[in-house]
Order: structure tokens, then C-alpha cells, then sequence
């Protein structure tokens, strides 16, 4: 399922408490449970939602294994359309964002606006993220 695609959960699965908490907490087990329980979809939907097999599904909702990946957490994020604020992640790029009320000037053509005016780049800290290792980290 692609970024630009509308998502399978309805709202009010979203705005249930107990999908909420469990969103919050990164209990994909459960969260999972409750979006077949509320939302109809199958592991086969969910995983196909999510870039994930049946079978990876099946381990996670039986919790025989845990996402732990920030990658996976933005696949199910994107792939049910969960907004980001749910999963403790920044917007996602399918969610509609204001506009800021100031836009920054644009330098001209064939100029880099200068180094401390260059806006945190969130597709640049995710890439960075999915490559840094424990070893990066002590």
C-alpha cells in the first residue's frame, strides 16, 4: 500500500480508548487485536496494510514477538493510516499539516540558503535512524 492511499481503519476505531492505549504504549499485540475486533480487517489485510506476512502478524498479535523496529512502527503507522501523534512519531507525510503562517524566503536560484536556516529534514532523521546501530548509540 502506497503513502498516498486512503488507510482501512475508520475514525472511530482510532478514537476508541482501548486502541488509543494501546497505540501509546506500542502494544502492537493488542492493537492489533482490537483493529480486527473493531475494525473487520484480517491478519492478511493488516499485513498487506503494513508491508508485514500473515505470519509476522500472527507472532505479533499472539505476542510471541514484539515491534521493536522504528521502521515497522512507521510501515503499520502509514500502511492503517494512524496518525503519527498516536505512535509518539512527528506527522506523517499523508497527514494534512497547516501551513505555517510565516514561509520562509526561498534563496535564489542555484543558491543553498544558508546552513542554520535549513528546516529539520524528518525523512532525513528517519533515514538516519533506520541505519544507526547500538554501537553508534554508546
Amino acid at each position: 500500500m502506497e503513502a498516498t492511499t486512503p488507510g482501512p481503519l475508520e475514525p472511530d476505531v482510532l478514537n476508541r480508548d482501548d486502541v488509543r492505549r494501546a497505540l501509546a504504549e506500542h502494544d502492537f499485540a493488542a492493537a492489533f487485536t482490537l483493529i480486527k475486533k473493531w475494525g473487520g480487517l484480517s491478519q492478511n489485510r493488516i499485513g498487506a496494510a503494513c508491508r508485514l506476512t500473515p505470519g509476522k502478524v500472527s507472532t505479533i498479535t499472539s505476542g510471541a514477538q514484539r515491534v521493536t523496529s522504528f521502521e515497522v512502527v512507521c510501515r503499520i503507522a502509514d500502511g492503517l493510516r494512524i496518525p503519527g501523534s498516536m505512535l509518539g512519531l512527528t506527522p506523517r507525510p499523508w497527514e494534512e499539516t497547516p501551513k505555517p503562517a510565516f514561509e520562509h524566503p526561498t534563496a535564489p536560484s542555484g543558491e543553498r540558503p544558508p546552513t542554520d536556516d535549513v528546516p529539520w529534514r524528518p525523512d532525513a532523521t528517519v533515514d538516519l535512524a533506520s541505519r544507526l546501530t547500538g554501537r553508534d548509540l554508546v
